[in-house]
């Protein structure tokens, strides 16, 4: 019955009531709502039904309603009890957040180095006559290895028996007929060995690089050797031979080798003579590696004429998939033994400098101009000195840019000569992220949490945001140039900034990766010329170079260690 009383009411009809303006006692319309009943719904609907009677179920809505009285009963109770609403919160201050905002998570924040989370043992024993690198290209491959980030020593069986005081002997001691001679270097070398195998077996579970330098000259010497290194578990021995028969090579190297401590106070021309009789004696016993001396933990590199040709047998096993050997192979081919200078300077100061603002791309100011030119002016008297130009590296930064117009101006050369300029992204200065062209007061209140960080473990904090950098980072983008460098055969003047040079710095003196980030840079144009030990270092200053304002006073006053 309830379903035929609304079967004729429809949806339109009933809104278009509901909505309907109602007339006032006056006749006008009002704005008032008035209460509609299911009996007026009823009645005003289509006629089949307006004359029916209503329904006694529709004649009281609670019928249909059963539930409402219930929930209204409830709901005035529940208002009668409940507490007074508290008054509204006052309205507080919104802190101001920081102008740039990031997140991510602690991983992001420190670089991690390969060589201190995997294993490898490796003991790098020299072979080859006096005379043909063997000194320089072991020091090559400490300084490239530890920059690396891979602990590597050198033991040099010489310096052991010149502690023991057998300094400044002659020829005769390195006769194969002196038997005493011979049983004393043997057991030398075993001593230094031994040294090797210690230092391996103390820097515990990460990669390391032991390097017995000495002459293995025979096959017995090396068989020796072999035996005690493949009697410790885990570590991998690779013979490093070194041939040469370039007669201007073993020239510059005979007159390096006069510098040593054999020759103290020695006439030149004695020295000479009795360094080459040295060669001759090692030269009449002398046996190359050959293959049958190999098995799957002893291979051997052979390297020809300073990186003329380079040869390599079962230096690499099937589990040396993250093998430190590949950082050696590369070093080899570049390797370089002739004489060379390499010029460190720091592009002058620039306007972010000036108002103590953190890296950014900005000119230079007046005092950085003037640092230019006056680079610019020793370059072209080492380009007079040396009778041909310099090889010029540097960054794609607007300051690199201008330093390098600067030495436009100044040719020290003939006009058929051109100076070359390599620009590379990688000389560009550390990127400080999101936090790039802030001041380290600003950076000290903004992000606390960040400065403190970093203040932590300034080698491997990386700045947040796209490009944010570590010092680490630096130095395996940096790991290319240097190798180029090592192949230079000429001069090359590098131009960068303050951190790129700390860490060019730390390579060529073999400062530990710790240290790096706190080294002190001067203004002057440093120098590295190649000797027999590594390079030589040295400081050349010239009128116009002026200190910037350095950003490392303001990071010291603030509590830090160090700047950019």
């Amino acid at each position: 019955m309830m379903l035929d009383c609304f079967a004729g009411i429809s949806l339109g009809a009933l809104l278009g009531y509901l909505l309907r303006p109602q007339k006032s006692q006056g006749g006008t319309s009002g704005a008032e709502p008035v209460a509609v009943t299911t009996e007026d719904l009823v009645r005003r609907s289509s006629g089949r039904h307006a004359s029916k009677t209503v329904p006694e179920k529709l004649q009281n809505t609670l019928s249909l309603y059963p539930f409402k009285q219930h929930v209204e009963s409830i709901t005035a109770k529940s208002e009668a009890e409940a507490p007074p609403a508290p008054p509204p919160p006052a309205v507080l201050e919104e802190a101001v957040p920081p102008p740039r905002s990031f997140h991510r998570r602690i991983s992001g924040k420190f670089t991690q180095n390969e060589n201190k989370v995997v294993e490898q043992k490796v003991v790098l024993a020299m072979v080859g006559l006096p005379a043909r690198g063997k000194s320089y290209i072991s020091k090559a491959i400490v300084r490239y290895l530890n920059f690396c980030g891979c602990p590597t020593r050198l033991f040099n069986a010489g310096n052991l028996r010149r502690e023991s005081g057998k300094s400044g002997v002659d020829a005769n001691f390195f006769d194969q007929k002196n038997a005493d001679a011979k049983r004393l270097r043997d057991e030398m070398a075993m001593e230094c060995l031994d040294q090797v195998l210690d230092f391996l077996e103390a820097c515990g579970r990460a990669t390391a690089v032991g390097i017995l330098d000495a002459t293995n000259t025979t096959l017995d010497r090396r068989r020796k050797v072999k035996e005690k290194v493949c009697g410790r578990q885990g570590i991998r021995l690779i013979f490093l031979e070194s041939l040469c028969d370039d007669e201007e090579i073993l020239q510059n190297n005979y007159e390096l080798k006069l510098g040593n401590e054999d020759y103290k106070g020695m006439n030149a021309e004695r020295a000479l003579q009795d360094f080459k009789n040295r060669v001759h004696q090692y030269a009449e016993v002398y046996e190359p590696v050959e293959d049958h001396e190999c098995d799957h933990r002893c291979g051997y590199i052979k390297l020809i004429n300073a990186g003329e040709k380079l040869i390599c047998y079962r230096c690499r096993s099937k589990d040396d998939e993250y093998g430190v050997v590949r950082y050696i192979f590369g070093l080899m081919g570049s390797i370089n033994l002739g004489k060379r200078c390499i010029m460190i300077a720091m592009v002058g100061e620039t306007e972010h400098d000036r108002k103590g603002l953190l890296g950014g791309d900005s000119e230079l100011s007046e005092a950085g101009q003037r640092h230019a030119a006056a680079i610019a002016r020793l370059v072209g008297e080492r380009e007079r000195q040396a009778g041909k130009p310099v090889l010029v590296m540097c960054g794609t930064l607007a300051r690199h840019l201008q330093t390098v117009e600067a030495l436009k101006g100044v040719n020290g050369c003939s006009d058929t000569q051109c100076r070359t300029v390599l620009k590379f992204a990688r000389l560009n200065e550390l990127c400080a992220g999101l936090l790039d062209s802030l001041s380290y007061k600003d950076m000290k209140e903004l992000y606390p949490e960040e400065w403190e960080e970093r203040r932590k473990d300034k080698l491997n904090y990386r700045y947040p945001g796209v490009g944010g950098e570590s010092y680490q980072d630096v130095v395996f983008r940096l790991t290319y140039l240097v190798l180029r460098l090592e192949q230079v055969m000429g001069n090359v003047l590098l131009l960068c900034d303050k951190a790129v040079c700390r860490v060019l710095l730390a390579y060529f003196r073999g400062v530990p990766l710790e240290e790096m980030p706190f080294l002190e840079v001067p203004r002057s144009v440093i120098t590295f010329e190649r000797s027999h030990f590594g390079f030589k270092e040295d400081r050349i200053d010239a009128p116009g170079m002026k200190q910037c304002a350095d950003s490392a006073a303001d990071f010291q006053a603030y509590g830090g260690g160090g700047d950019t």
